[in-house]
């Protein structure tokens, strides 16, 4: 019987078997017929056997020592092609990762290839994938190098861009304010605007902002000068600079006796605030802009406040002084100009130089030097998730002719830009570091500014973010030769000081080099403070403080005053924006203003996944960030006006808006 079924099939698929009138003469008879050898036995056919790890890395190292280039390309395309899979995506935008390790569960020998390590740890098989990671790094990290602007990447490699649900939500941002903005117009239509109250109808969606009811003061004034969005500006004055000729005698009737300048001097109780590096820059037809000069003290209740205002830099430009003795208009039209040219500053300078794109080189220079499997790479790059994308939207969009910078800030975007090519040719690796930024400014010492609420806390976190920088470097560098002994470590610090590179001035290296441990941990602790606090400092309060119109004008549209005339409230309304670029300004600082989903502490699962001693030192830098938090919260609790912008859970671990 089993003959008949065989020869049945043969016969259906035209097989040379006994037709069906022959099929009875063999029943009975299955021993009889001839057994017939399957034409595959012994033959190694269909799907072979998949590559074994160790396989692809001899393949790959036999390849690049025959220098066989385009049978290594071929291999490797042929090999990713296989392993490509899903893309594992977080805080918005596709993280990079390696073919290897695109599965949730990755294999114990896949593991080994991605095994975070210094390269002098690695074997041959993991150096191999370590090389083909860095190739594959260099050729989506292209640089590029515009006059006046920091290294940047040519393009958004797709695995950093913005996924489609971020991209939604921004755009869903940009919907709602432009619907707010048209109501808004509705609002003002027929309705007396010659009121500074008038500006309410700017709101009949979006929350009022807070400062709206407090910016007359000057308490407040002084107050955004040291927890505002740009706390960078303000220095301890010791001496009077001759081209602001402030005197007793101007002061008299604001500074209580026996109080003199020369004393208050000595006491160092004066500060200075002086914005000369918009001097020079045109403003876009129509609108105003100044680079004025403003003395502040600390009273006798050891608060700061505003005692003068110069509306340029030299008296033949600004030949009056202002006081708060001046008519109650007057000295708001002349703290105007001053905010203004605040704002230029805090979007050109404080936000975009120093945080933005500053740190993008950075990024670059890492990505072009050391492979995923580095330490230093693992630690840095969920802090650059998000940014160069950001980043290329603010070149093509926010500073572009007609976008939010050209419509409403006095400058515009050509002014901008030199503006920025000013900053960046000021900048230097020692502006990362909070504690040389503070001394630099005679800002450091407690007793001269006791309620400076950014400096505490920026400080309290920095000191955070060292000591979880330096556990961690330590599990993979315990002492300096091992610094120095890392080449890829080398290549990396060689990238950011290059001229064909990042261009990073004043490095703490010897004679170029990486030398001791120290070096290494205070640029990447300084790194990772600019990514995260640094950038929650001139970010998160954007719309608090910018979202209110007459608090911090993008532009002022009339000349500033150049007596101590009196003026009135109609007349400074008409010196503010309105119409489109109140718009512009309102829809870009809300955008900005978004709270972060992912804060500093908060990293991926795989963030050093099997390395103990790693992972104890990121449980200790969590909880110094709660006691941080917890200290900030006690601290706020008596404040007219808490400062928030540096409580942890709202500082974003990466520039990814």
């Amino acid at each position: 019987m089993m003959d008949i079924r065989r020869h049945r099939r043969c016969w259906r698929f035209g097989g040379g078997a006994l037709p069906p009138d022959q099929w009875t003469s063999i029943v009975g008879t299955t021993n009889s017929a001839a057994h017939r050898e399957p034409w595959a036995k012994g033959k190694i056919v269909g799907q072979k056997a998949p590559f074994e790890l160790e396989d692809i890395g001899a393949l790959r190292v036999r390849l690049q020592m025959q220098c066989r280039v385009r049978e290594l390309a071929l291999f490797n395309l042929g090999i990713d092609s296989k392993l490509r899979g899903r893309r594992r995506r977080c805080h918005g935008v596709r993280a990079y990762r390696s073919p290897l390790l695109e599965s949730s569960r990755p294999t114990r020998e896949q593991e080994r290839l991605m095994r975070i390590c210094v390269p002098g740890s690695a074997d041959r098989f993991e150096s191999a994938e370590r090389e083909r990671a860095l190739f594959a790094q260099r050729q989506a990290h292209t640089w590029v190098h515009a006059p006046g602007q920091p290294p940047f990447c040519k393009d958004v490699p797709p695995a950093e861009a913005f996924t489609a649900e971020k991209n939604r939500w921004l755009t869903i941002d940009l919907v709602e304010s432009v619907a707010d903005m048209a109501l808004a117009m509705v609002t003002r239509l027929f309705k007396n605007n010659d009121t500074v109250a008038s500006y309410r109808r700017y709101y009949p969606l979006r929350p009022l902002p807070a400062v709206a009811s407090r910016w007359m003061r000057d308490e407040e004034f002084a107050r955004q000068r040291l927890d505002g969005i740009n706390p960078y500006l303000l220095r301890l004055a010791t001496e009077l600079p001759p081209h602001f000729p402030v005197s007793d005698e101007i002061l008299r009737g604001v500074v209580p006796p026996p109080n003199t300048l020369a004393q208050l001097l000595a006491e160092r109780r004066l500060f200075l605030l002086d914005y000369e590096i918009l001097h020079g820059l045109t403003p876009v037809f129509g609108r105003f802009c100044v680079a004025p000069m403003a003395l502040f003290w600390r009273d006798d209740q050891g608060r700061l406040m505003p005692l003068a205002i110069q509306l340029g830099q030299s008296p033949a430009e600004a030949p009056v002084i202002f006081t708060p003795k001046d008519e109650h208009w007057t000295w708001l039209l002349a703290r105007s100009f001053v905010q203004c040219a605040d704002g230029a500053y805090h979007e050109v300078v404080a936000h975009l130089c120093r945080t933005h794109l500053v740190m993008e080189s950075f990024w670059v220079a890492t990505a072009r030097s050391l492979p995923m499997q580095h330490p230093v790479y693992a630690l840095l790059q969920p802090h650059f998730t998000g940014t160069l994308d950001i980043n290329h939207k603010a070149r093509t969009s926010l500073l572009a002719p007609g976008g939010p910078i050209d419509e409403s800030i006095a400058i515009g975007a050509e002014g901008s830009l030199t503006l920025l090519g000013l900053a960046y040719e000021r900048w230097d690796f020692d502006a990362t570091c909070p504690r040389l930024d503070l001394q630099r400014r005679g800002l450091d010492d407690a007793a001269v500014l006791p309620h400076h609420h950014y400096r505490d806390d920026a400080l309290a976190l920095f000191g955070a973010i060292e000591a979880f920088v330096g556990e961690l470097l330590r599990v993979y560098y315990p002492d300096d030769a091992a610094v120095q002994a890392d080449g890829e470590l080398q290549a990396w610090v060689h990238e950011l000081q290059s001229p064909a590179g990042a261009r990073v001035k004043k490095l703490p290296l010897t004679d170029g080099r990486l030398a001791r441990f120290d070096q290494l941990h205070h640029i990447v602790a300084r790194i990772i403070f600019n990514c995260s606090v640094e950038h929650a400092a001139v970010n998160n309060g954007q719309y608090a403080q910018f979202g209110w119109i007459p608090n911090t004008p993008g532009a002022m549209y009339l000349p500033p005053p150049t007596d101590h005339r009196p003026t009135n409230e109609a007349a400074f309304v008409y010196a503010l924006p309105e119409g489109l670029a109140v718009g512009e300004q309102l829809t870009l600082v809300h955008l900005l203003s978004k709270r972060t989903q992912h804060p500093l502490g908060d990293y991926p699962d795989t963030f050093f996944v099997g390395v103990h001693a790693a992972r104890a030192a990121l449980d200790r830098f969590r909880a110094r960030l709660e006691d941080i938090g917890r200290a900030i919260q006690e601290r706020n609790r008596p404040l007219a006006v808490p400062y928030v912008y540096l409580q942890p859970w709202l500082v974003a671990r990466s520039i990814a808006i």
